[in-house]
C-alpha cells in the first residue's frame, strides 16, 4: 500500500510537469509564431562579441548588424549567449526582424527560435506519458494486491 502512494504521487508529479511544460512549450510557440508573422528576412554580419561574465566561466553573445529594406544600418545583440564564438567574426548569418522595430531582429536559426519550444513540448509529453505509464503500473499493482485471498 505504501509503494502505491508513493508511485501515485510520482506520477501526479510527472503529470503536473508534463502539463506545465506543455503549456510553456505552446506559449513558446506562440510567441515565435507571432514574431515571425510581421517580419521581414535579411542577411546580418557578425561584427563583434560582447564577454558576459556568468560566475567563474564567460559566455559570449554576438553583435550582429544589417541593413533594412528601407537602407537603414541597425546593429543589435543575439538572444543567446554562450560559452564559445558561435559564429566568425565577419560570417554572414540570416536574420529576421519586425518591420516597425528593427532593432528587435533575431538569428533566424532553428536555435535561436524553436529549440526552447521544442526541448519544453518534447520535456512535457515524455513526462506526461511517463507519469500515465506509472500511474497505470500502480493501480494495476494495487489491483492485484487486493485481489489476493487474506492470509
Amino acid at each position: 500500500m505504501f509503494s502505491y502512494r508513493i508511485l501515485y504521487f510520482a506520477a501526479r508529479l510527472l503529470l503536473a510537469l508534463g502539463v506545465s511544460c506543455g503549456l510553456l512549450g505552446l506559449y513558446l510557440v506562440y510567441q515565435a509564431q507571432t514574431f515571425l508573422q510581421d517580419s521581414v528576412r535579411a542577411t546580418g554580419e557578425v561584427v563583434s562579441y560582447r564577454e558576459v561574465q556568468d560566475g567563474d566561466s564567460v559566455r559570449y553573445r554576438p553583435r550582429f548588424r544589417f541593413r533594412t529594406a528601407d537602407g537603414s544600418i541597425v546593429a543589435f545583440e543575439g538572444q543567446l549567449a554562450t560559452t564559445t564564438e558561435r559564429f566568425a567574426v565577419g560570417s554572414t548569418i540570416p536574420i529576421v526582424y519586425p518591420v516597425a522595430t528593427p532593432q528587435k531582429a533575431r538569428v533566424a536559426l532553428f536555435v535561436d527560435n524553436w529549440l526552447g519550444a521544442s526541448v519544453s513540448l518534447g520535456v512535457g509529453v515524455l513526462a506526461f506519458l511517463a507519469g500515465m505509464f506509472i500511474r497505470r503500473a500502480a493501480k494495476r499493482d494495487l489491483d492485484a494486491k487486493n485481489r489476493e485471498p487474506a492470509k
